[in-house]
């Protein structure tokens, strides 16, 4: 099944088949879960923890990404936390 991934703030990160805003479709095995997706993408530095992630533009938290399921065609949002104050 494929999901379309936005990246953003990842710079200069870019998987193959990403575009140049970061979006992509990436192809994963169906009964996937978020953490899977967050897994195989591979992300800097390897620690998909310090990553946020929104689902169909609904946050999920760390805690709960490997029981979110993943479906055909939906959007998944990643970004690095940010610190600051």
């Amino acid at each position: 099944m494929k999901v379309t991934v936005k990246l953003i703030a990842m710079e200069p990160y870019s998987p193959a088949g990403f575009d140049d805003a970061g979006v992509g479709r990436v192809e994963i095995p169906d009964g996937s879960s978020l953490e899977d997706l967050v897994t195989a993408l591979k992300l800097p530095d390897g620690i998909g923890e310090a990553y946020m992630t929104l689902l169909n533009d609904g946050a999920v938290p760390i805690s709960g990404r490997g029981e979110v399921p993943l479906n055909p065609d939906d959007e998944v949002t990643v970004f690095p936390a940010i610190k600051g104050g």
